[in-house]
Parts: structure tokens; sequence; C-alpha cells
């Protein structure tokens, strides 16, 4: 006759319990572990005007009408007009004034046809905010 056999079971709970205390003291811990010892110098960014003769103006309207320099144009002829006045001026910078209502594709296709005709620099402009009800519009 066999007699019962007891068998061991390993339990996680324990396990879990450390395993939780640890990360907790981790996250308790870890936001005084930052190294500010290094010193860096971040470049300071600032908005500048570009010469008229430098700049090509694309400008897309809501109503979906685009113009390069107040000449109307359709999207499927930018890079066959643009291209040979960005190969002539390599300092040249395509600035695009698109209006905040049409939608974001609309403006990526422009910006990838502006793209596609090399353009050495391309700029998205954009106003100045004005103040706390300017956001709301």
């Amino acid at each position: 006759m066999r007699g019962y056999e007891y068998k061991d079971k390993v339990s996680v709970v324990p396990l879990i319990d450390v395993s939780l205390v640890v990360v907790l003291a981790l996250m308790v811990i870890s936001p005084f572990l930052n190294n500010n010892n290094s010193k860096v110098d971040l470049p300071k960014a600032r908005a500048s005007e570009v010469n008229d003769e430098q700049k090509t103006e694309v400008v897309y309207a809501l109503d979906g009408t685009i113009t390069i320099d107040d000449h109307p144009v359709q999207l499927a002829d930018v890079r066959a007009l643009l291209a040979p006045r960005f190969a002539e001026n390599p300092e040249s910078v395509a600035v695009i004034c698109a209006d905040r209502g049409l939608l974001y594709s609309d403006v990526e296709r422009l910006i990838a046809e502006v793209k596609a005709a090399k353009a050495p620099r391309i700029t998205i402009a954009t106003k100045e905010h004005e103040g706390p009800g300017d956001a709301q519009r």
C-alpha cells in the first residue's frame, strides 16, 4: 500500500509582492536620478524675414485656388513652374501660405509638389498668436 505523497507547490504571490515593492521603490527614486552635470547651450530660434528676391510665395486659398507670386496655377503645374526658379537661384526659399481651414492632406500634396520641384528650403507661413481670443477662432 502506498502512502500519501506530499508535493510542494511553489507560491508566486510573495514573488509578485517583492517585485511590486521594487517597482514602486524605483518609481519613487527615479526622479532624483537625473544627471544634470552636463551643461548644454541650446541654440536660439527666431523667425527671420526672407529677402524678396529670394522668396517664392505659394498661396493656397480656402476655395482651392493656388497662386505663385500672384499668378494662379493648378496643383499639377506647380512642380513645372517652380523647378526652373529653384534651379537658377539655389538660395531661394519657397514660402507656403495655406489657409488654416484647408484639409491637411491638401496642404501636404502642395508641399510634396514644391519639394519635388527641388526647393532648396521650404517654409510654412504662420501668423503670430495675438492673444487669448485668437485661439477660439
